[in-house]
């Protein structure tokens, strides 16, 4: 099966979104199918041109092409090199040209392409190329959350019912999408995955060793994006409420999210925050930890029902105890008392006397990541493309 993937993403990119399109399109790769993912050649940051090689960076084998395509791209001088111009309609409106003269590149690309099915996470180019383009292939979107305003909502529904397949990455995208009319066999459910190889590299004493960190130091961590939503907020709070020694790392986040974090942070002494690093980087805090957390905020329907994250799949991978925040979401895969702790959304004194309650207790903290790790084996890459697949009666 001949694949093309439409990202309108930067690649390599501090986001999680395009670490999980490559790492989707290495998967699909490996299970035999010809890939290629076509790219927006956007305006990056200074940390992610410095990248080499992004198949290096992602951690995922050269098995796939990414083409990148050009477009008119304004978003980061306007959101981080002038923030002064993000007022009024300005940057709503360099993020409408970026995706416009993107979606034209790709249908041009895509006219002169042999492919099986067009898969994406981005609507309008998938539906122009499927408008334009069809040419007897399959049209697939991948949801993962759903537009705010009404309007938005029904512009987004007349594009989808345009669309052959629908997967999304929860049960209550699921819900919503069938509510509003589409057909069950239409859409199907593929939470989000891991490498598990990638967490099965190094111990947690040698992860302190090369951090510097004390193995007998209580160690918690959170790794990720710093949006609101994330609720990092409250863990900033969490960690003033926790004993002196306990080191709590907060690892991840560009700005200006990561500038709101290091200023609350300020008054916490046993609290490192240590902006984006690289996800192998990365990876080394989640090992050396005890307590790894996910503060989601009950606050956002996409916190509290639409995401799928990451770093969920990534801790229980690593087979660190758990603590996050009970919402449904969440309870998708994590059970309380069998493979995390769950706690108040949005409440810091109860996160924090989750995350007492793990560090006081080493047996139940070594017994919930390993149940946390027998339970990711299904949520692999590879897994997660052989279903999608399958879904889609690819061959």
């Amino acid at each position: 099966m001949r694949l093309l993937v439409i990202a309108n993403a930067r690649i390599p990119s501090e986001k999680a979104h395009p670490l999980q399109i490559v790492h989707m399109a290495a998967a699909f790769a490996g299970r035999g199918h010809q890939v290629e993912v076509l790219y927006a050649r956007r305006a990056n940051t200074d940390a992610m041109r410095r990248v080499g090689d992004p198949y290096a960076y992602f951690g995922v084998p050269r098995n796939f092409r990414l083409i990148g395509l050009p477009c008119v791209d304004f978003v980061k001088r306007v959101t981080l090199d002038w923030p002064a111009l993000k007022v009024g309609g300005i940057a709503r409106a360099a993020h409408l040209v970026q995706l416009w003269t993107f979606a034209l590149a790709v249908l041009l690309f895509v006219r002169r392409r042999q492919a099986d099915t067009v898969y994406s996470r981005d609507l309008l180019p998938l539906l122009l190329v499927r408008r334009f383009a069809a040419r007897g292939r399959q049209f697939v979107f991948e949801a993962h959350t759903t537009p705010r305003s009404v309007l938005a909502q029904r512009l987004h529904l007349w594009a989808v019912r345009r669309i052959d397949r629908v997967v999304v990455i929860g049960d209550a995208l699921r819900r919503w999408y069938l509510a509003n009319g589409l057909a069950p066999e239409r859409v199907y459910v593929a939470r989000d995955g891991v490498d598990l190889a990638a967490f099965a590299t190094r111990t947690r004493a040698e992860a302190r060793q090369a951090l510097g960190i004390e193995s007998a130091t209580p160690v918690v961590a959170y790794i990720g994006h710093l949006y609101p939503w994330k609720g990092v907020d409250g863990l900033v709070e969490a960690a003033a409420l926790l004993a002196p020694d306990t080191r709590v790392f907060i690892v991840g986040g560009v700005p200006p999210d990561l500038d709101r974090i290091r200023a609350a942070a300020r008054t916490a002494p046993n609290l490192t925050v240590t902006g984006h690093l690289p996800p192998a980087e990365a990876r080394a805090y989640l090992a050396a930890c005890d307590v790894a957390v996910i503060p989601l905020s009950g606050r956002s329907l996409l916190a509290r029902e639409h995401t799928s994250p990451l770093k969920l799949f990534e801790y229980m991978a690593a087979g660190r105890a758990i603590v996050a925040s009970d919402l449904p979401s969440l309870r998708e895969v994590l059970i309380d008392g069998q493979n995390c702790v769950l706690v108040t959304p949005d409440d810091p004194a109860a996160l924090a006397a989750g995350i007492r309650r793990v560090l006081a207790d080493r047996p139940l903290a070594e017994r919930l990541g390993r149940a946390a790790r027998a339970d990711v084996e299904p949520y692999t890459w590879s897994e997660r493309a052989g279903s999608i697949a399958a879904f889609l009666a690819l061959p």
